[in-house]
Parts: structure tokens; C-alpha cells; sequence
């Protein structure tokens, strides 16, 4: 991030604080401060915080990561503190940077992830009137991906597609569900990103279980789904797709469909101004008309962008109306105890004539015969 969009993301936040009647945004280290700034110092059990107020910013570290703050952030103050004195001081200082004064009271609104012995930090420190949380101000703002973001997460799609076939090669008579992970954990290592996410292999029976984690399971004639993704410049992709060894079934056919038209129905949901929950209900309502609602045991989708799963969320309740620029997964699924399941997973954004789909991959399973 250049030093100019980190300035116009920290003038939005500023203009988000009164609206919002805070005195200051706190924000640990993690994404809230990678989306502020362009990069997060490591978070651990020492406090880190980048504080925001309606005159400036500055960066509250333990002396050892100053170092490497300063290298990439050098045009925000870093205000750091030896292990043995504590933060407390600091903070004092980096909330007159940020507000015009040190004194405690107001309302300081931290990031929602804070661990608590650090809230409870900034409660003896700052004496705030009242701490609510950052996503008042940050939820608004992250749900919206600029060019440049959506740039990125385009970039961590397109290293998705390729390592899919990666594991789709590796699927063999005889290997395991590990021996598959394995291949796409070592072409997510070839990639030009900044790493892979847990990478989920079922197959047979195993696919009926939505999160499971790959195993020795061998395989053999039958079904696999490939669930994976990446980080490419800080930004996430997530994908889902089917294999089959051997000859599909028809009862495989049969339900890979259903689940085929609902991520059909999902997508032609997504339109500026419907709610999040619409993208949820299209999708549903094609698996419950089939008879198999009872077997759709997630929602259909999750926000994705500096995190893997954040706002908003397919599913019923979140009213969240989309924009242009919002990012998400669209990933219904059928899981049938004791027997197979399928899911098909697309990462689309928002566009004004509906849903950009991420992924160049067909929907189709692949089908191998070796």
C-alpha cells in the first residue's frame, strides 16, 4: 500500500469517529491495522495498537518489532515501549497525538479481535468513559473493496484455479487424502503469494462432513471435493470444487445437481441493494424444494477479503445491503450422512449488473480414472 492510500484510509476512519460519537479508534495488531496502514506489526501477548483520533495516528509497539515497524511504516509516528515498562506510558502519548490530549474519558472504540488482558490494558491506562467496538466505524468501510483490492483478491482466485488442478492431478487409486493435500500445499509454496490456508480434502463417506480435515483415508472409486485457498498480497481466495473417481453414480449426479442450481440461484441473487440473507434464501430454497433443506447444515456464504470470513455473511438474519465492491463466497451444499457430499464454492463480487464470479474454473467435477 503506498503511503497516499494508507493518508486516505486513515482520513476515512477520522471522518467515521465523530458520526460515531468516539474520541478514538484503538486498533490491534492484525488486519484492522493492515487495512488502515498496509502492514501489521505481529500480535502476541504484548499490547500493540494503532491509535486514530481527529488530529493524527500513531503506532503503540513493543521495542522489539519497532524496528521493522519504522522500515515499513515510516510515515507514522512508532511510539515504543521496553518489555519491562509496560505500554501504559505510551498509549498516553499516542492518544495526544491522535486527539490533542492524554487525559482518559470518552468513548475509544478497539478492534472487535482485542484480546481481553489487552482491553483491560487500555481501560487502566486511558480510563475511557465507554470502549464499543471498531467495527462501528471499520465494518462500512472493509465491506467495500477498492480497485486495488479487488485487484488482489482477483490475483488469489486465479492461484486457486491452478492449484485445484494441481490436487485434482494428484487424485489417484491407492493415494490418500493427505497425499492430495500434500500436492497442493507444495504448488500453493511454487505460487507467487503470501501462503495457503488450511487445505481440506474429503473423499467417499468423508464428504459428508462438512470440515474435514484430510486423513490417511485412501483412495478409491467414488467422490472427493478439494476445498482450498491463498493469500496473495494480503488478500484471500476460497474454492470448492468436486472429483470423481471412477463413474459417478446417478444418485451422485442427481444431488450434485441440486447443489449445482442452488450456487446458480445464489448468484443470480446478488444485486445492488438486496439484503446479504437474499443470497442465502435463493440458494436454500432450491435444496429445500428438493427435499433436502435438513441436509444444508451452513450458510451459503462468508465476506471475504483481509480475512478468510468476515461481514457480511449469507445467511439468514444479515440484512446487510449489498454494494458495489463487496466480496463473498457463494457455496451451497448438500452433506448426506453415511454416504457423500457435495459443495461447489465460488469466491463473486459485487458488481452493478450483479455478481462478478471470481474463479475461471468450470463447476463441473472432474472426472479421473487412474
Amino acid at each position: 500500500m503506498t503511503d497516499t492510500t494508507a493518508t486516505h484510509r486513515l482520513d476515512r476512519i477520522r471522518a467515521q469517529l465523530e458520526p460515531a460519537g468516539a474520541r478514538a479508534l484503538l486498533l490491534a495488531a492484525g488486519e484492522d491495522v493492515r487495512y488502515a496502514v498496509g502492514y501489521t506489526p505481529p500480535g502476541d501477548e504484548r499490547v500493540s495498537f494503532l491509535v486514530v483520533g481527529a488530529t493524527g495516528a500513531a503506532l503503540v509497539v513493543p521495542g522489539v518489532n519497532a524496528t521493522d515497524v519504522r522500515l515499513r511504516l515510516g510515515h507514522l509516528p512508532v511510539l515504543d515501549y521496553a518489555d519491562d515498562e509496560g505500554p501504559q506510558r505510551r498509549l498516553h502519548e499516542a492518544l495526544e497525538l491522535a486527539t490533542g490530549s492524554a487525559a482518559g474519558g470518552g468513548t475509544l472504540l478497539l478492534s472487535d479481535k482485542t484480546r481481553h488482558d489487552h482491553v483491560l490494558k487500555v481501560g487502566d491506562a486511558l480510563r475511557p468513559d465507554e470502549v464499543s467496538l471498531a467495527s462501528r466505524v471499520l465494518r462500512p468501510l472493509r465491506m467495500i473493496k477498492d480497485a486495488d483490492e479487488l485487484d488482489r483478491l482477483r490475483a488469489a482466485s486465479h492461484i486457486a484455479d491452478q492449484v485445484f488442478l494441481v490436487g485434482a492431478r494428484a487424485v489417484t487409486r491407492g493415494a490418500t487424502e493427505r497425499d492430495v493435500q500434500a500436492a497442493m500445499l507444495q504448488a500453493f509454496r511454487a505460487a507467487e503469494g503470501d501462503g495457503p490456508s488450511g487445505q481440506l480434502v474429503a473423499y467417499g463417506a468423508n464428504t459428508a462432513a462438512p470440515h474435514h480435515q484430510p486423513d490417511d483415508t485412501v483412495l478409491a472409486d467414488g467422490p472427493l471435493w478439494l476445498d482450498l485457498g491463498c493469500r496473495k498480497d494480503g488478500y484471500w481466495s476460497d474454492l470448492t470444487r468436486c472429483v470423481y473417481v471412477g463413474t459417478p453414480t446417478d444418485r451422485y449426479r442427481e444431488i450434485f445437481a441440486i447443489v449445482d442450481e442452488a450456487r446458480q440461484a445464489g448468484q443470480d441473487a446478488v444485486a445492488v441493494g438486496a439484503p446479504a440473507s437474499a443470497v442465502d434464501r435463493s440458494a436454500r430454497a432450491v435444496i429445500e424444494r428438493a427435499g433436502y433443506g435438513p441436509y444444508f447444515v451452513h450458510r451459503t456464504g462468508h465476506g471475504i477479503g483481509l480475512e478468510g470470513h468476515e461481514p457480511p455473511f449469507m445467511m439468514r438474519g444479515d440484512e446487510t445491503p449489498l454494494a458495489v465492491g463487496m466480496t463473498f463466497s457463494i457455496e451451497p451444499g448438500i452433506y448426506l450422512p453415511g454416504e457423500f457430499g457435495v459443495r461447489i464454492e465460488d469466491v463473486v463480487a459485487v458488481t452493478r449488473d450483479g455478481a462478478e464470479v471470481l474463479p475461471a474454473l468450470s463447476h463441473r467435477w472432474i472426472e479421473v480414472d487412474r
